[in-house]
């Protein structure tokens, strides 16, 4: 979406199963600025462990969040891009191998790899939401990083399909349509989160970002800076508030109370007071989030042994999301999996500077549209006029000779001219705005 100032403006949606939250940002034509122009959320009615339960309430969540958000920021918001999570997340890896007459390797044969990988893994009524290669070889040669450009006559390498079942991805759509919005873009919300908080160290050398949510947990795993391995499983924060409504015969706004106490630290003594004078023992109430947290962990060190690459994992486990602030999470996990466990924040934006674990999915969505439309811009700065481009395509071999010498034209003009801030590298461009 173009915003009168010729700037692009985009905006991201999580759809949570406690809060809806929605980030706005603008982007100069040009890529040398970005700022967060707003950023809102608002209580989910609707949806319960990342299932739909009822549209009309839940796309009532949406609509007001987005409301709060045109009225905070006078932008008429038409489209979104948004998250998607839940049990129906699949992640398969399998081996491809694809052979042909000897020639120089494109993107091609690479995709013919992708969608041979779709037709064995897939049964047609999916949505793939994210794809990666890795262990590729060219003939009998050893594993490459990169087969665009070398000449070979087979390809293969193993291919990693994350997706869901389209009727998900389209009840989550419609819920959208009906508050009056376009989906323009859907993403993988481990992914996203992962964009928000991982570097580049950590996906190269190895980590599993755990994302624990009020309704549910995510986890997903990097080693070379490939996607490994993603699983969700629908327990989180407000599990632990059902718990100890239910132990403790209380209503779950009184057991919601005392859990926002115990993180933050409003004890008085071995108990805690709820409502106007009933009082609660600590000693039990710990017994019963630690019951739930052990759940987790179960859930945390199966999920990284599924992958494949336990032992492998040199930057550890990273937490993120609404419920990491549970008290004593990072001991008990490291205890169960060995690994180093830490804590970390989502990238702050000029204009969203104090953000929390809870809006790792939304800002990484945010980061991932925005990035995407820097790539735009650079290739369009980069790419030979329209004009020309045009003429190039239309010239035969036998005019070679005034090819050539428009190529060289080509390659004088130079792109138009960038104003400072603008990089060419899109971490150093990122860097920028953090």
């Amino acid at each position: 979406m173009i915003s009168r100032r010729d700037s692009i403006v985009k905006t991201a949606l999580d759809i949570g199963n406690m809060k809806v939250k929605a980030v706005i940002g603008e982007l100069s034509d040009d890529g040398s600025q970005l700022k967060v122009l707003g950023y809102a959320e608002a209580p989910t009615k609707g949806m319960k462990k990342s299932i739909i339960e009822n549209p009309e309430e839940l796309s009532q969540s949406i609509a007001y969040a987005l409301g709060k958000l045109r009225d905070q920021t006078g932008e008429n918001i038409e489209k979104v891009s948004i998250g998607i999570s839940g049990e129906a997340i699949k992640s398969r890896t399998t081996n491809m191998k694809y052979q042909f007459d000897e020639k120089e390797i494109t993107e091609k044969e690479v995709e013919t790899l992708f969608r041979m990988a779709a037709h064995e893994l897939l049964s047609g009524k999916e949505r793939i939401l994210k794809k990666e290669i890795y262990n590729i070889r060219v003939d009998n040669s050893g594993i490459i990083k990169n087969p665009i450009g070398t000449v070979g006559k087979e390809i293969q390498g193993d291919i990693h399909l994350i997706y869901t079942d389209e009727a998900e991805v389209e009840k989550l759509v419609e819920v959208v349509n009906r508050a009056g919005l376009e989906v323009e873009d859907i993403l993988l919300n481990a992914y996203a989160s992962a964009k928000a908080v991982l570097d580049d160290e950590d996906r190269r050398m190895g980590v599993a970002l755990i994302d624990i949510g009020e309704g549910s947990t995510d986890i997903i795993v990097f080693k070379n800076n490939k996607l490994i391995y993603t699983k969700t499983i629908p327990l989180g924060g407000m599990h632990y508030v059902s718990d100890i409504s239910y132990m403790l015969q209380i209503s779950k706004h009184e057991a919601f109370e005392i859990l926002s106490k115990l993180i933050n630290k409003e004890v008085h003594g071995d108990h805690i007071y709820c409502g106007t004078n009933k009082t609660v023992a600590i000693d039990k109430i710990k017994e019963i989030i630690d019951a739930r947290t052990g759940d987790i962990i179960n859930f945390i060190a199966q999920t990284i042994e599924e992958s494949g690459f336990n032992g492998y994992l040199g930057k550890g486990l990273v937490l993120t999301g609404g419920a990491v602030a549970i008290d004593g999470l990072p001991e008990k996990i490291n205890k169960k999996t060995g690994y180093v466990v830490r804590k970390v924040l989502p990238t702050a934006f000029r204009g969203l500077e104090d953000v929390d674990s809870s809006q790792a999915t939304v800002i990484g969505i945010f980061t991932e549209i925005m990035e995407n439309e820097y790539i735009k811009i650079q290739n369009r700065l980069n790419s030979p006029e329209p004009e020309i481009q045009e003429e190039l395509d239309e010239r035969t071999d036998d005019n070679l000779e005034n090819l050539e010498k428009l190529l060289e034209e080509t390659q004088k003009k130079e792109p138009k001219e960038k104003k400072d801030g603008v990089l060419t590298g899109i971490k150093s461009w990122f860097s920028n705005f953090i």
